[in-house]
């Protein structure tokens, strides 16, 4: 497994003293210092207390880390009336996504742009030569072209060429632990049971030098008819992955200011959110703001939003839930139903060319890529409608539609969507033009 911290450094517990020990002052050393970063600030350097903080680590690649994206904008205009819905003018079947060579397999796909490149994160990923199975895969990629296909060939963050064997999501040792414990000579319901670590949305924080991943955390295995041993695994919760831009090392965020949340192995410090609320569905970035969409149910198929300041995003107490009509509540009971959900996720976006909040996603056992239109990320939403049809293929449906919008042209006329096939493991590829 990659080296990575767990949990989050900044949020530990400090030893007595800030774990420093007392030393005699040297008056003259400290007076010397104090004229020296006088003469700094006079000369116009800025010194950033964060960084001296965080002692580097090298890229695993070797190469120099991507850079900062620009300063971020102002939040997109927000409305509470539902904007006009768009035609769509023709949509293009471009190949599939291009990517490493080792894989056969890997779903989900949700992307995001920082500095000069898109990052991508990736789901259930097999791999052939020798054969392998992760729960989560990155990489990085300087093409930011869509029209002639999207080429995904990096084996890490750093864009580097090479061979892909490793998850990214670092574990907790208590997580191995149980793992170990229950992989052979045991006897229960959990006895071959894993953990899969499931990337969902990725958002850019350049400000903070950092790359977001929220996650769902499951179990997987164990014995017949026990929780784990489901299709498709127990449902643990979701959390937060920092992914420090300069270093390449990936943290899953502690909770602050929020008593830890249960898991199978015991008390777990990670989950933001219990099994039944998620929120990792979606995430688009506003402002200083991050909207986060979860709580989504298969009766209503529609997930409910909650928003965070992106600088606090790791402190569970200034998370807010939109309970409707302008509310904002402490309480994720208090959320409302308001955006359609998507089979494994959705992306939001703000269309600049639409004049208009999106959301495009495909349902539950559907083959539809399927969009809304809103006035804000909270909504008011239109009714949905459809932006491609595509092939079923021998297991009558995909799932997993993404725009990507860092690829996007004529201001947001024109969208690129990919969307996982069940019946090649490929993630297809389609150019949305909406008419203008």
């Amino acid at each position: 497994m990659p080296t990575a911290a767990f949990p989050d450094a900044e949020t530990a517990e400090a030893p007595p003293n800030g774990g420093r020990t007392r030393r005699p002052l040297r008056r003259p050393i400290v007076t010397a210092l104090l004229a020296y970063l006088l003469t700094l600030v006079a000369a116009g350097f800025v010194i950033d207390a964060g960084d001296a903080q965080r002692p580097a680590v090298p890229s695993p690649s070797g190469s120099a880390p991507a850079a900062a994206s620009p300063p971020r904008e102002p939040a997109p205009p927000m409305s509470d009336v539902i904007p006009d819905r768009p035609a769509v003018q023709r949509v293009d079947r471009l190949d599939a996504l291009h990517q490493q060579d080792r894989v056969v397999s890997r779903d989900n796909g949700q992307s995001t742009r920082y500095g000069d490149r898109s990052v991508w994160v990736f789901a259930d990923t097999t791999l052939k030569g020798p054969p392998a199975f992760l729960s989560n895969t990155v990489a990085s990629t300087a093409d930011l072209t869509g029209r002639d296909g999207i080429t995904v060939t990096a084996t890490d963050l750093a864009g580097t060429a090479g061979e892909l064997h490793d998850e990214f999501l670092p574990w907790a040792d208590a997580e191995r632990a149980f793992e170990r414990a229950h992989a052979k000579n045991c006897v229960g319901r959990y006895c071959g049971v894993t953990f899969a670590l499931w990337p969902g949305p990725v958002i850019a924080d350049p400000a903070r030098h950092r790359v977001l991943v929220l996650y769902h955390k499951l179990c997987r295995g164990g014995a017949p008819k026990a929780p784990c041993s489901q299709k498709f695994g127990q449902d643990l919760g979701s959390g937060v992955a920092a992914v420090d831009m300069r270093t390449y090392r990936a943290t899953r965020l502690t909770v602050g200011d929020a008593a830890p949340l249960g898991s199978i192995e015991g008390r777990d410090p990670t989950l933001f959110f219990g099994p039944d609320a998620r929120y990792a569905w979606a995430a688009v970035v506003a402002g200083d703001d991050v909207y986060v969409y979860g709580d989504c149910h298969t009766d209503d198929v529609r997930c409910r939003v909650a928003k965070v300041p992106l600088a606090k995003i790791g402190d569970r107490s200034a998370w807010r839930f939109y309970g409707g009509g302008g509310w904002w509540s402490a309480d994720p009971a208090d959320a409302v139903a308001t955006i359609r959900a998507g089979g494994a996720g959705n992306t939001v976006l703000w269309n600049p060319a639409l004049r208009a909040w999106v959301n495009i996603y495909m349902e539950f056992g559907s083959v539809e890529v399927r969009a809304q239109v809103g006035g804000s990320p909270y909504g008011p939403w239109s009714e949905p409608f459809t932006l491609s049809d595509t092939d079923p293929g021998e297991h009558g449906t995909n799932y997993a539609a993404y725009a990507h919008p860092e690829y996007a042209e004529r201001d947001g006329l024109v969208q690129y969507v990919t969307y996982y096939s069940q019946s090649n493991g490929a993630l297809n590829l389609l150019r949305v033009t909406f008419r203008g």
